[in-house]
């Protein structure tokens, strides 16, 4: 049996017809022998590997070759790498490499054993999982009609932005927004082309404030905007241009609407004010100019 087992006839056949790529490297970092296996995942002949530097096929975390000293100093007993790998053909391809040193007849480091294994489902599995924490993450914070900011990342943007004007000294400006004549539409029209009224206006607000502030919606036909960095007259400016952008004539599903818009206005100077509180005195102020319109 021991003679069987170290048979080198024994580790040709395994070597060659295992279904892992399998290699080994001289103690310089080069190929010497590479299977079948290992070839097809790299997607090379076998001979155009032989002599290959091992730094241009295995990478670290950092992007940069593999250190494999500890594996000559005794630190490690083997290291793991996985990169990407673009192929001749362009297919894209993840390997899960691993190597450890091979001792020689003195026992002392000879060369190089590495295995590698095609990950590249399990990596975009992997990626399928985060890109969906990531839209799930964002639609938390989402209006799902509108794709605008809803009340909780609101609060979460309006309180940050009156913490740092504690630090900085500046102003945050609020806005809060209520469509006029908005019932009327979906009491004529129905809900569908109401849904598409809100839709053009968070449109128009999106488009007239700049990229640094939040606009919100709060829930039927109620919008807020967060200014950072704000001023008075600027406040003021906004809430001219955003009643002019909702004002203007809107068609829906071939109707043409006039959709009015009553905005109040509040200001903190210095993060003096607490987040609820602001956006209180700014629906009062709504309130207050939608009864003197009327």
């Amino acid at each position: 049996m021991d003679a069987f087992v170290t048979s080198s006839d024994v580790f040709e056949s395994f070597f060659t017809s295992a279904r892992i790529g399998l290699a080994l490297a001289d103690l310089s970092g080069r190929f010497l022998r590479v299977n079948d296996s290992y070839a097809d995942l790299l997607g090379r002949p076998s001979e155009d590997l032989v002599g290959v530097a091992l730094r241009e096929v295995l990478r670290g975390t950092d992007g940069k070759p593999l250190d494999l000293a500890p594996l000559l100093d005794g630190t490690r007993s083997w290291l793991q790498s996985e990169q990407e790998h673009v192929r001749p053909d362009r297919a894209v391809v993840w390997v899960l490499h691993g190597i450890a040193p091979v001792a020689g007849p003195d026992g002392a480091p000879g060369w190089y054993a590495l295995s590698a294994q095609d990950i590249t489902e399990r990596r975009q599995a992997e990626q399928n999982l985060r890109d969906l924490h990531v839209v799930l993450s964002e639609q938390a914070v989402r209006d799902p009609l509108t794709g605008l900011a809803n009340r909780a990342l609101l609060a979460e943007r309006l309180t940050a932005s009156l913490a740092r004007d504690t630090r900085s000294g500046e102003s945050t400006g609020v806005l809060f927004l209520d469509l006029d004549g908005f019932k009327e539409v979906n009491d004529r029209f129905g809900h569908a082309v109401g849904d598409a009224v809100l839709r053009a206006v968070a449109d128009r607000l999106r488009r007239a404030v700049r990229p640094s502030d939040t606009v919100a919606r709060l829930g039927g036909d109620e919008f807020v905007v967060v200014v950072e960095g704000a001023s008075p007259a600027a406040v003021d400016a906004l809430a001219r241009r955003l009643t002019g952008a909702v004002a203007a004539p809107l068609t829906v599903q071939g109707t043409t609407l006039n959709i009015g818009v009553s905005v109040g206005v509040a200001l903190a100077e210095s993060g003096r004010a607490e987040a609820s509180a602001l956006l209180s005195q700014a629906d009062s102020r709504m309130y207050d100019a939608k009864r003197h319109a009327r």
